[in-house]
């Protein structure tokens, strides 16, 4: 209370502080996650650890590559210290840039859609080798009807970009709440009429309110965005490849590490892929609602501090929410891991999820509960690198380190199961932790160096 008070005084006025400052995401990712549980409450009551929610987690995968690898890469690593600059100059310049973004997004994940569904079906064994028959049928299905998500969420994810540069934080954040309700509204009314295809007809009319909720605040008077088709290929675009490019590997690998878990889960005993998707659930709340939250609110204050050559200060604010981000996580994580056996007990216990069910997900969700800290200064650093315009240092990192998980889990899982999952990803987020948080002092050093130069 005492630092919601303190951060009021500094905003000046509620509008601020509820619209325009981490609290807005701090907020609207407490309801996300809210609405979040609510989903998975929902899920567990109706399927339990089923082979039908391995299936359903089992379709997000290459969707999620897709989006995450052709246009995820531009927009966390480039889109905003570009944008904002532009935007800074004149607003029409910045919206030309998000225009050629959108235009070759679009066209670019709807190619690549079009040839995965038409040849999925010769290599989805592989992906999967512990479906079979119907099971792999219906994957192959649920996974086609879900690669129209990426070319909503390219446009709706390039809106929020916009958002989070103009600190439109309330917005932004919205979104992913509303994408819960679609997915609830699905559980409820569609699966019952057409089965598990009601799942992922509930998702996308998730990701319709998701969409149309980021780009009406960007139609006002006050921003004046609107949508246009542009192929044309500026400048910027050049540096948005140039940035973008180690991040494509680095994503790239990301989601061979995703299919790695869900290829591993697939063949240990049915249920486990819900049982890591339920304990991660668990885990990414407070990882979202107090890491990402911190590092995104300070994203475009240390691409506006880099921009304008002011080191003094980019040194500050960043220590100062590291500082922050480390001492919440971290109490976070240990009230998770006291509570996981209640927590998952009374939000998802009941119906078709036993006991067993319950202490499955609960022991999973405790390893977890170590990544929390760990994975929100992952993002903390890498935000920090990109408001300096390096993508290069946290991405060889992080691809180096993904093998070192996939490794780990490879051996581990025939030993102690899906345990294999969080205990591997603890400790490669935690060598990842110590080599960012060795180089980037150097690095800073050197950007002040070469300002004071110019």
């Amino acid at each position: 209370m005492i630092k919601f008070l303190k951060a009021l005084k500094e905003s000046g006025d509620w509008k601020t502080l509820l619209f325009h400052s981490s609290w807005s995401l701090t907020l609207t990712a407490g309801l996300s996650y809210g609405m979040g549980m609510l989903r998975d409450r929902i899920f567990a009551q109706t399927f339990g650890l089923s082979r039908t929610l391995d299936i359903y987690n089992a379709a997000f995968v290459i969707p999620d590559m897709m989006l995450g690898v052709l246009v995820g890469t531009a927009l966390s690593a480039a889109f905003v210290p570009i944008f904002t600059k532009l935007y800074d100059e004149k607003k029409s310049l910045g919206y030309a840039y998000a225009h050629q973004m959108i235009t070759w997004g679009v066209t670019l994940i709807v190619t690549i859609g079009i040839v995965v569904a038409i040849f999925l079906p010769s290599f989805a064994h592989l992906l999967v080798p512990g479906f079979e028959g119907e099971d792999l049928k219906q994957y192959i299905l649920l996974t086609r009807v879900m690669l129209l998500s990426p070319i909503l969420f390219t446009l709706s994810n390039s809106y929020g970009r916009i958002l989070i540069s103009v600190k439109e934080f309330f917005w932004w954040g919205l979104s992913p709440a509303l994408y819960n309700l679609g997915i609830i509204i699905g559980v409820l009314f569609l699966v019952p009429r057409f089965g598990m295809l009601g799942l992922v007809l509930g998702t996308l009319f998730g990701v319709l309110l998701h969409l149309a909720n980021r780009f009406a605040p960007l139609k006002r008077k006050k921003y004046g965005f609107r949508n246009k088709i542009d192929f044309t290929f500026s400048s910027e675009m050049g540096e948005t490849v140039k940035l973008m490019l180690p991040k494509i590997f680095q994503y790239s690998m990301w989601f061979i590490l995703l299919m790695v878990f869900t290829n591993v889960a697939s063949k240990l005993p049915e249920g486990s892929i819900a049982a890591y998707n339920y304990a991660r659930n668990f885990q990414s709340l407070p990882v979202s609602l107090l890491g990402i939250a911190i590092s995104m609110a300070m994203y475009p204050v240390l691409s506006h501090d880099a921009g304008k050559g002011n080191y003094k200060k980019f040194r500050n604010d960043f220590k100062r929410n590291r500082f922050k981000l480390i001492v919440y996580t971290v109490l976070a994580a240990i009230a998770l891991g006291i509570l996981s056996r209640f927590v998952v007990s009374l939000l998802l216990g009941g119906g078709a999820f036993g006991a067993n069910d319950i202490h499955l997900v609960s022991m999973t969700l405790i390893l977890y509960c170590f990544t929390i800290p760990l994975e929100s200064l992952m993002h903390c650093y890498h935000r920090a690198f990109y408001s300096l315009r390096n993508t290069i240092t946290p991405s060889v990192i992080h691809v180096g380190i993904i093998f070192l998980v996939i490794g780990a889990v490879t051996w581990l899982a025939p030993v102690i199961g899906v345990y294999a999952i969080p205990v591997s990803f603890a400790c490669g987020t935690f060598v990842q932790i110590v080599l960012l948080a060795i180089l980037f002092p150097g690095l800073l050093e050197k950007r002040e160096r070469l300002s004071l130069q110019e």
